[in-house]
This record gives structure tokens, sequence and C-alpha cells, in this order.
């Protein structure tokens, strides 16, 4: 089938492969934070990316791909903007309210009194929960104190949507060819030079720094949805030649692209297409995972790698189908409904001020 076939709700189900990747974050990051010696068996094996950062860039990758195509099917930007802040935000606060509010206090050596001081935390949770924090007291005999250390992803992705909203607004979008060319450029530029991602004002490290490109490979695609096809020759096509190059420098570039399309095809195959999760959890997932596991590793140091694993993963959906249910579902619809909303109040604001004049 086409791209733009497989991008019908009812062709695929990236719900399914979202929460996989959701599920390899915790699956990787457990090497890290139970201080493991083992090696990350992807690492090993690929010795240039682990799983964790692998879902990482497919998340960008799938993002890029499914934000163009809804610009391309309803360039709105009330829509835009209300689809991605309702999705996004409203999770993202719940999150650190969570962590700062409950899970804090209950893994703090501080007394009650001395840890609810710390009156940051409350600003926190409403201005700052994309910024990265240390719970006060807490964690200190981890191998790592941070309390969710996958929040530094979503400022990028943030920039990400405004930079397509941007090139939307100034109508860039509706000239294919300038678009793609643009899109090659930017792929081509964070490749080579990734420490270019300064420019939007990040810090700069090497794999962070690849990201707008696999955002931008997923926009690139979404523009071009009626040419591409998506089916298994396509997938043995790119994982051939990137064997037949897997001792050269081409081999990680030829990877990416032979990991992203199979994921592609992937989602859209019957037997997945079948598998029904009831919600989409791989956001809450990816939110609660290294907190769960942080708490795990403080609570009981002894916990081998797998049983961390396991037991962060469970957990971590279980409080994202709560988070699913009682938050993010209502939030979308109503992000849905408002732009209905803005639309009509401007609508008759204009009335008026018309009425006014005469």
């Amino acid at each position: 089938m086409t791209l733009a076939q497989a991008l019908r709700r009812e062709n695929n189900n990236a719900d399914f492969l979202r929460l996989i990747a959701a599920c390899a974050v915790i699956w990787g990051h457990a090497y890290g934070l139970t201080g493991s010696s083992i090696q990350e068996p992807v690492s090993r094996m690929l010795g240039f990316d682990y799983s964790g950062s692998l879902a990482v860039k497919f998340f960008f990758f799938l993002s890029g791909l499914l934000v163009m195509n809804s610009w391309i099917n309803n360039p709105s930007a009330i829509r835009f903007v209300c689809a991605r802040a309702f999705r996004i935000l409203p999770a993202l606060v719940l999150s650190a309210a969570v962590c700062l509010l409950v899970l804090g206090p209950f893994l703090t050596e501080l007394p009650p009194r001395a840890y609810f001081a710390n009156s940051w935390i409350y600003w926190h949770i409403i201005a700052k929960p994309t910024v990265g924090y240390v719970l006060p007291g807490a964690l200190q005999h981890n191998p790592y104190t941070a309390a969710n250390g996958v929040l530094w992803t979503i400022p990028y992705e943030l920039t990400m949507y405004a930079l397509l909203l941007g090139a939307g607004l100034c109508g860039l979008l509706r000239q294919r060819a300038v678009a793609s060319a643009a899109l090659v450029v930017i792929m081509a530029l964070f490749i080579a030079q990734p420490e270019t991602v300064t420019a939007l004002g990040f810090q700069y490290t090497h794999e962070a720094g690849l990201l707008p490109a696999f955002f931008a490979a997923g926009a690139l695609l979404a523009l071009h949805k009626d040419q591409i096809r998506i089916n298994g020759g396509l997938v043995v096509g790119l994982v051939l030649i990137a064997w037949l190059l897997k001792d050269g420098p081409a081999f990680r570039y030829c990877f990416y692209a032979a990991f992203l399309m199979m994921a592609l095809w992937a989602m859209t195959l019957a037997p997945v297409r079948r598998i029904h999760l009831g919600g989409d959890y791989s956001y809450g997932v990816y939110l609660y995972g290294w907190p769960v596991q942080q708490a795990l590793v403080a609570l009981f140091p002894t916990l081998g790698l797998a049983a961390n694993q396991w037991l962060s993963i469970t957990i971590a959906l279980i409080i994202a189908a709560v988070s699913w249910h009682l938050i993010e579902r209502r939030c979308i619809r109503l992000g849905h409904r408002v732009p209905d909303r803005i639309v009509a109040l401007l609508s008759s604001a204009i009335k008026v001020r018309d009425f006014e004049k005469v």
C-alpha cells in the first residue's frame, strides 16, 4: 500500500509501535540506572546505538511523519497548536506533580516539613515541567540522581512542532519541491554536523543533535506519501543494502533507514492491526518509566537488572493506563473541540465589530 493509505487510522497500529518504543526506552535505561556491568545487547551488536536511543529516534521520525501529515490534511494553525498542546502538556504537568508531590515525599530522607519547604517544586510543576529536576533528599544513593531523565527530549520535539508550524504559516509547505529540498538540507546538516542543534538553543550531545534529522525524515516522507509504497520488498531491499555495507561508515545510516521503514511496515501488518490496546499508553509509559525505575533502585538496591526492567514496564503501563483514561483521552477530546469554540468566538467578535462600524 502507499504511505498515504498506511497513514489512515484503520490501516495501521501506530499506538502499538509507540508502546513498544516506550518500553524499549525503559529496557535500555535499566542498564545504567541499576549500575549493571552487563552491556546493553543492541549496543553490543551495533556499536553505535542502543535500544533506548533507537526508540527515541523512532519517536521523532514517526512524529515528523504524523504531524506533517496532519498539517497537510488540515493546515489550521489553531487546530495544530491545540492538538499538540492538549496531547502533550496535561500529562506532562501531571507526571511532574506525581513525581514531586507524591514520589518525592515517599522516597526522601528529609522530614516532610523540610521537603515541602522547597517552594521551587510548586512553581516547577506549572512553569517548568519539561526541565529535569532532582527530588530533595531522594535518590541520593542511586547511580543517577535525576528524577526523570527523559524530559530533555520534550523541548526538542516541541521545537520541531513550532518550526513546522512556522514553515506552514509562511506558506513554505505549499511548495512541495521547496519544502522537500529544505528537509533534505536539514537532514544532511544535522547528520553531518549534529552540533548545529546549539543554534536552536539546546546543549549539544551527539545523539540529541541527530533528532532534528529524524523528524525531518518523517516530514519528508509525509510530503511524498502518495508516491511512497510501504511493503516487505522495500524493507528487504533496505536490510540487504545495510548488510552489504555493514563494514563501512555508511552502515549506520543505512541501518537507520532499514529500521525505520521496517517499523512503518510492521504497524500496517494485519496481525499487528488486530492488537487492541484500549488507548495510546506510550506517552504515559515514557513519562513514568524512569521515575518508576529510580524508585525501584532506591527501595530495592539488590533488585536485579531483569527484575527492574519487567517490574518497571509493568508498573509504568498501569500508571499510563490510568493517566490515559482519566486525563489524556479527555484532554485530547477537549483539544479537538477548543478550536471550534475559538473560531466561533472570533467570528462573533468580527460580526460585532462590523455591526458597530455600521
